[in-house]
């Protein structure tokens, strides 16, 4: 029987399993359908079935033997983070069969592996309970296997999230989550490395104890599922859905978007556009050869800007740098801004206190001109 009591760590395990199943479910199902949704529910979802495992484990003697269907994925965790990550990355990446090879290990080890060798224990009582140290080391060597596999895909996570770099103006709370999901999947790489390894090392000693080894990393996983299951339900899965369909509105991949945002600084700068006080933005689009349309969602949601506020950055840059040459004392500073594409006074003046904080006199002074 399943100890449930209310005085047993079982049973706040059984809750968490409860809990982490419903919110994989709300998390799978919410609409409109997103692919990260899916693979981070699914994750949710294998950590409450681990959790599960743990309480049954410890509730049924030699439960592994009696029912030897594999409960536990940890060789799946990596796959589905680092597939919710690379398609948050690329909202456009579409499902491709070569993504399931990603799954193979896990298949193979945790599936097929646990099943038959179990399957062999429960068959052969005799040999199990002589070779009770044996049959520990290995699957503990399993489970350092499966923590090597995991190694390599925090790695990758860690790799995908730095490169995350979609330049979306949306992209900050997305960058949030990715902090989160990092730092909580340190913490449990981290404790099931050391439960694994101490779990091998000292094999003799934690036979009969290994309560000591699973509730901790119980709680571990029941603090992953609620603190990252709620945080991205209530608070990140809608900031991604609204970074997700802006993103998706582009069509071009980011690199492509990265070398048309550095093409048009490159552009305005080099060729001094700015300059001209008559520039608008059909203008400068004309220039470049791209629709307006383009162009306007690339300061918008890209560089978080608008036309004008863009070119008149470079038109304070550019009175910045002229003050400071000898050919400066021939010009009042109202000249100056005409030269560097300002059309009056008083639109310079605003431009200029907006941008640096100084009215130009105040400016000039602190520069010692």
């Amino acid at each position: 029987m399943i100890d449930t009591s209310l005085n047993t760590s079982n049973f706040y395990f059984l809750v968490t399993v409860i809990q982490g199943i419903v919110l994989s479910g709300l998390i799978v199902f919410q609409k409109p359908y997103k692919r990260p949704n899916l693979y981070f529910g699914i994750l949710l979802f294998l950590f409450s079935s681990t959790i599960l495992h743990i309480v049954l484990e410890g509730s049924i003697s030699g439960f592994n033997r009696i029912f030897p269907f594999p409960m536990e994925f940890s060789m799946a965790y990596g796959p589905l983070a680092y597939l919710h990550i690379l398609h948050i990355k690329n909202p456009l990446r579409a499902f491709k069969a070569k993504d399931l090879l990603h799954f193979v290990p896990c298949l193979i080890f945790e599936g097929l592996f646990f099943y038959f060798f179990f399957r062999y224990l429960g068959a052969n009582p005799d040999w199990t309970n002589s070779h009770a140290n044996t049959v520990i080391f290995i699957t503990m060597t399993l489970a350092l296997l499966g923590n090597l596999h995991l190694l390599i895909y925090t790695l990758l996570i860690f790799k995908e999230s730095k490169a995350t770099r979609f330049l979306l103006k949306d992209f900050v709370k997305v960058q949030k989550w990715l902090k989160y999901l990092i730092k909580s999947w340190g913490i449990l790489f981290t404790a099931i490395i050391i439960a694994i390894t101490a779990s091998i090392l000292f094999v003799d000693i934690i036979r009969g104890y290994t309560q000591y080894i699973f509730i901790p990393l119980g709680i571990i996983f029941t603090a992953f599922i609620y603190g990252l299951g709620y945080m991205y339900l209530l608070k990140y899965s809608g900031a991604l859905k609204q970074y997700m369909d802006k993103a998706a509105k582009f069509s071009f991949t980011q690199e492509e978007l990265e070398k048309r945002q550095l093409q048009l600084i490159k552009t305005v700068k080099c060729e001094e556009l700015y300059k001209d006080p008559k520039l608008s933005i059909a203008k400068l689009a004309g220039h470049i050869g791209w629709p307006i349309n383009d162009l306007s969602q690339i300061l918008n949601e890209v560089m978080d800007t608008n036309f004008n506020d863009f070119i008149n950055h470079y038109r304070v840059l550019a009175f910045k740098e002229s003050i400071l040459t000898d050919e400066a004392k021939k010009y009042s500073i109202v000249g100056l801004s005409q030269k560097v594409g300002f059309s009056s006074k008083a639109s310079f003046y605003r431009v200029f206190k907006k941008e640096t904080g100084l009215t130009p006199s105040e400016f000039m002074e602190n520069e010692g001109l």
